[in-house]
């Protein structure tokens, strides 16, 4: 029993977790949406890639018509994502220019361009190609895709500041303290056998992750939104009054103007005890949704064994 009880408490935390990293993924993919897009990162990498002194390369590269009919109609800003095949043909498309297509051609372009990293780059490949224009082709895309890799993983370390930083939020708007959570599922049957009950009924619900979230670049700023009232309404909402979160018990921050301008020591007391849960939650929500949701699925496959919890009240 005393076993069933601490994997209840788990499940009931994980499930906490993978709402609130939904929620999380979902605001911060409207914030990046408007403040640092893929599109925006896209266009920083191809900026150090085929960077020079005036910049013409990466913005003839840009105003290229392949690469424009790859942005959203009615897009002023850039496309979220290049095949590594469309940017080796508009870059060599670029450097031959009116020539015939040899190797040596491109060489002389090469020549031509400003000085800079990207002019010496380029030239490493010509040698290395030894006059084979597939050779050249090749070399430019595995530099693209080393140099998208990297990309990816500067736009995975600013989703992740965004992340702690709304999941810092999140956890002090919804009083989301770990701390008191875990204590109020081990010390609440009922409340155990509710949010138990709730995490199964939402497992059932969901096929798969993907369709609970969506990280595509594409996704419309309304459709963003509309996910994260559900999330609030459906989910969270029905959460929040199961396990005591809000602030609903919390104590009052009273001010009192003339005998103390400080709020009741009860208030600061609570909200002091009350960071490290909301720090701890945070730091769970910059896991994101996809750890939580697979953790879920396999703690819950340890409990499947013993007797499913009845369906929530």
């Amino acid at each position: 029993m005393f076993g069933s009880v601490i994997l209840e408490v788990v499940i009931g935390l994980i499930f906490i977790y993978l709402l609130l990293s939904l929620l999380a993924t979902t605001v911060s993919e409207l914030a990046m949406n408007l403040i640092y897009s893929r599109g925006k990162n896209l266009h920083l990498a191809l900026q150090t890639m085929l960077d020079d002194e005036e910049d013409v390369l990466c913005k003839k590269f840009f105003d290229h018509p392949l690469i424009q009919k790859l942005k959203k109609k009615g897009d002023k800003g850039f496309p979220s994502y290049i095949r590594n095949e469309y940017f080796s043909k508009v870059l060599i498309e670029l450097l031959f220019k009116d020539n015939d297509g040899q190797l040596e051609n491109i060489e002389a372009a090469i020549n031509d361009l400003p000085d800079g990293k990207t002019k010496e780059v380029l030239r490493t490949f010509a040698r290395d190609a030894r006059g084979n224009i597939e050779t050249f082709k090749e070399n430019i895309e595995k530099w693209y895709q080393e140099v998208m890799d990297q990309a990816t993983g500067w736009y995975k370390v600013n989703v992740r500041k965004v992340l702690f930083v709304l999941g810092l939020i999140i956890s002090i708007v919804f009083n989301a303290d770990t701390i008191r959570m875990a204590e109020k599922i081990s010390n609440d049957p009922e409340a155990r056998q509710q949010i138990v009950a709730m995490a199964y009924e939402y497992m059932e619900k969901e096929e798969g992750l993907n369709s609970t979230t969506s990280n595509e670049p594409d996704s419309n700023l309304v459709q963003l939104r509309a996910k994260i009232y559900d999330l609030i309404d459906e989910e969270i909402e029905t959460s929040t009054s199961v396990l005591g979160m809000g602030w609903n018990d919390a104590p009052r921050a009273n001010i009192r103007f003339f005998s103390n301008l400080w709020p009741d020591t009860s208030w600061w007391s609570y909200v002091f005890y009350s960071l490290l849960g909301w720090i701890i939650t945070a730091f769970a929500i910059t896991l994101g949704a996809p750890f939580w949701f697979d953790l879920l699925k396999r703690v819950m496959s340890i409990r499947a064994s013993g007797e499913k919890p009845a369906d929530k009240k």
